[in-house]
């Protein structure tokens, strides 16, 4: 669909460039020109638009993971996969620790890594959804300014492998990310 839009937005561009070339009338053909740069220029604007767009829409599962990070209320909510209730956004996905942050207020995740790994933030005080004791909750200002959220002392952080809620593709991942239980502590199956 994005293709289709793209070339829509190229052919109207040149037609309009082309019907205001055909003109050799003083006055009225710079007006025409004029007209038919700024059409070109705004249909060049919808191309780039709609490309944009493709763009965003080929890189959905991370645009979206990203956008879901951003969200200040924290919940639990059951996770079949997993079999057990576990902490998610409020977009459902899956929140993480990194146990090498242990308690610290500092992210210790790598730089090589941080993209993959969005940090939970808050614009102000978070919010305690169902199942979550909000005396848990708190925020720790991070070098970039934000405000990552906490619970229970650990830092929060969504994965960008997850692309639809009640997705945990990060459980375990080397031995160092780990599903957030509702008691604050990391997920361990059969434990």
């Amino acid at each position: 669909m994005s293709r289709r839009l793209l070339g829509v937005a190229v052919a109207v561009a040149a037609a309009l460039a082309l019907a205001a070339c055909g003109d050799d009338s003083g006055s009225s053909s710079a007006t025409t020109a004029g007209a038919g740069t700024t059409a070109a220029a705004s249909a060049t604007t919808a191309a780039g638009g709609a490309a944009t767009t493709a763009a965003a829409s080929s890189g959905g599962a991370a645009t979206t993971a990203a956008a879901a990070s951003g969200s200040a209320t924290v919940s639990a909510a059951d996770n079949a996969t997993l079999g057990q209730q576990i902490l998610v956004n409020s977009a459902g996905m899956t929140i993480y620790l990194f146990e090498p942050d242990a308690t610290a207020t500092t992210s210790a995740v790598p730089a090589g890594i941080k993209a993959n790994w969005p940090p939970v933030v808050a614009d102000g005080t978070p919010v305690a959804g169902d199942g979550v004791d909000a005396s848990k909750l708190g925020v720790a200002p991070q070098a970039d300014g934000t405000q990552q959220v906490t619970y229970n002392g650990h830092l929060l952080y969504t994965f960008i492998s997850d692309v639809a809620p009640g997705d945990a593709k990060g459980q375990g991942l080397g031995d160092v990310w780990y599903v957030v239980t509702p008691a604050g502590e990391k997920f361990e199956p059969g434990g």
